[in-house]
């Protein structure tokens, strides 16, 4: 079953780009891809979805604490030669879900700063063509996926 899996999206792949007509369907779907993540309606959501997380990180990892203390003292209870383990356990589920917390919270920052570039908040213009372009964090320019590279400057005369 799960060769046969592999075959039909191995198949799938292959007629996408491998024929002009599945090129074609390719190209029409990240176009249709692009146009809605760049709808005001779902970069909405996505700022409304973003700051509900960084909202309810620090709330979900306390609430993960709170079950850790409360079933390290169940096992300590019950279990009395247990108490170390439990103890250490306990302190090893307080470091993960610190570390769940952060992680998530610095994953909320990227999408928010991934939905904000997207939107256009970041995007210089370029005098010398007149076109708007985006630069990423670390001063790349990001190219526009509606222009083509030769217009950009990225054709095959480049070197």
């Amino acid at each position: 079953m799960k060769r046969l899996i592999t075959l039909g999206i191995g198949a799938a792949l292959g007629y996408l780009l491998g024929s002009r007509e599945g090129r074609q369907n390719l190209d029409k779907f990240a176009k249709n891809a692009q146009s809605f993540w760049n709808d005001p309606k779902t970069q909405e959501q996505v700022q409304r979805a973003t700051s509900t997380v960084k909202e309810q990180a620090p709330g979900v990892a306390d609430r993960a604490a709170g079950l850790a203390d409360k079933a390290t003292e169940a096992v300590k209870d019950k279990a009395p030669k247990l108490a170390e383990k439990a103890d250490q356990a306990n302190a090893a589920v307080h470091t993960a879900t610190q570390k769940g917390a952060d992680a998530t919270q610095g994953l909320a920052d990227k999408a928010s700063s991934a939905a904000e570039k997207s939107t256009g908040k970041h995007a210089d213009s370029d005098t010398s063509s007149g076109k708007a372009t985006a630069k990423s964090s670390n001063g790349d320019v990001l190219s526009d996926p509606s222009q083509s590279l030769e217009t950009e400057g990225g054709g095959p005369d480049r070197y």
